[in-house]
């Protein structure tokens, strides 16, 4: 009969597995037309900002970012917009989630936002609706992830373009396909 010893050193990886695994942030996979669909805004620019703040009835923090808007392409265009993530550090307390998305003053992004019951821009499928900018006004995304556990939705969509798919387009070829999405859905009785 064969046995396998617990180590001090597989009981120690065994147990960060398993922190590892309940620390993950569960999310079901979005397609390029759900993660279009169901933003509210879709923006390109610069973060300028960020600033922690407890929400109104001072149970949470939020991080709060605000973005110089170099172009809108789904939603009303504002030379300036606020959005926020949950979790952040105020007054001596920290508030984590695993998977929360971030973002520095600097970068550059083009990001996907929908509103949350509290009023707040969040970013739409948590980092599925983040991508960076290079110097070349391609997109990158997928950093964004971390921490965020996939799970393929129920019923798959027939025809739906993965997210995977926009490494490296360009930001026109971006805003022209959320534009050709967002007339369709406007043509055929679409809420958003």
């Amino acid at each position: 009969m064969h046995r396998k010893v617990l180590t001090p050193g597989r009981v120690l990886a065994a147990w960060l597995l398993l922190l590892q695994a309940a620390s993950a942030t569960i999310v079901p996979r979005l397609s390029f037309e759900e993660l279009t669909d169901s933003s509210d805004q879709v923006v390109s620019g610069t973060v300028t900002r960020s600033w922690a703040a407890w929400d109104a009835e001072h149970k949470y923090i939020w991080t709060h970012y605000e973005l110089a808007v170099a172009s809108s392409h789904k939603g009303r265009f504002s030379p300036k917009l606020e959005f926020a993530e949950p979790g952040g550090q105020l007054d001596g307390v920290v508030h984590a989630m695993a998977g929360t998305v971030t973002y520095q003053p600097g970068e550059s992004v083009l990001i996907f936002l929908q509103r949350m019951p509290n009023g707040y821009l969040r970013t739409t499928g948590w980092g599925q609706g983040k991508y960076t900018l290079d110097a070349n006004r391609k997109l990158h995304g997928g950093a964004a992830l971390k921490g965020v556990d996939m799970v393929a939705p129920g019923r798959p969509v027939a025809g739906a373009t993965s997210l995977e798919s926009l490494e490296g387009v360009t930001l026109t070829e971006l805003s022209r396909r959320v534009a050709a999405r967002a007339s369709r859905n406007t043509t055929q009785g679409g809420t958003r």
